[in-house]
């Protein structure tokens, strides 16, 4: 992992500041192919600023020394979009700590990779980085998605390795769900950026907050979440809900927003349901901080 980042790791403390541009697509909920755009300034971990355009639909993250801002007033922004950032960012946080358990001769896309797999954590999850033979750069990762109902995984090939400075950064990366492919997004743009606009790190106006973990993080969990009721005369429908929400540090669900919606009886008794749920608060370095979540809420149909 180590020299794996050295050779990609574009984000590293003391790398150079940079634009980087990112055309993107994936199959929307109604079946159709839905493209987008994504932007990105970087200077440090404490100074970014980010953009992703959906259907005309804007959403902009500012980030600060322990804090990040968010401009989202967008309605049903699709959720695979609203991840790009941390999909195009190669390397998982920094703060993640892994033990590995065996390494692997596989395939990454079109090469042979090693592959690390990790122990399983207390849940019995395990994490996969598969590294290039040859030259050591990050292929691919897994890692498990947890649901309120189950666990799948989530993984990211990259590919179409260009040099960028003393880098080589992947200019290509698909994304797959259980092997169903959600996301393809390649970058258009990667330059030195030596004079960004200061204007882009302010907060913006009527923004929200979050914090930045630094130290050690564990999530939110769901300790009572009451079913969601089945709509009144929606027979024979269902699908799935997504929701984002924020759950603040005495565990209550706040800023609750349909990401994918089914309907707006659906939408309604998904956020009525979630707005019920009891967390145990997410923490930073054991203290309770307000974190932001997503939930996937399933309607069955019913006949």
């Amino acid at each position: 992992m180590d020299r794996a980042h050295k050779l990609s790791d574009i984000r590293s403390n003391g790398s150079p500041a940079f634009r980087l541009k990112a055309t993107f697509s994936f199959i929307g909920k109604d079946l159709d192919k839905v493209e987008g755009t994504y932007s990105e300034v970087w200077v440090s971990s404490s100074q970014w600023w980010r953009e992703t355009v959906v259907n005309g639909q804007r959403r902009v993250e500012v980030g600060g020394p322990n804090r990040h801002w968010l401009i989202d007033k967008t309605i049903d922004f699709p959720d695979i979009a609203r991840r790009l950032s941390d999909l195009l960012n190669v390397f998982p946080s920094s703060t993640s700590k892994f033990e590995f358990d065996s390494i692997n001769l596989d395939s990454a896309g079109m090469k042979i990779a090693e592959c690390a797999i990790t122990k399983p954590d207390s849940r019995g999850n395990k994490y996969a980085f598969c590294f290039d033979d040859q030259s050591g750069a990050l292929l691919e990762k897994a890692a498990p998605e947890i649901r309120p109902k189950n666990t799948t995984t989530f993984s990211c090939v990259y590919g179409v390795f260009r040099r960028f400075g003393d880098f080589q950064f992947p200019r290509e990366v698909s994304c797959f769900e259980e092997k169903h492919r959600k996301i393809d997004a390649k970058i258009v743009e990667l330059s030195l950026e030596p004079s960004p606009d200061a204007e882009l790190f302010k907060p913006p106006p009527g923004a929200s907050e979050r914090i930045e973990c630094l130290g050690k993080k564990t999530a939110p969990f769901a300790q009572s979440r009451p079913d969601a009721t089945y709509p009144r005369d929606r027979a024979g429908i269902g699908g799935a809900v997504v929701l984002l929400l924020v759950v603040d540090r005495d565990g209550k669900p706040q800023e609750l927003k349909v990401v994918q919606s089914v309907g707006k009886d659906f939408d309604d008794h998904a956020l009525a349901a979630v707005g019920r749920w009891k967390f145990r608060p997410g923490t930073c370095d054991a203290e309770p901080i307000p974190m932001e979540i997503s939930v996937e809420i399933d309607f069955h149909p019913r006949y």
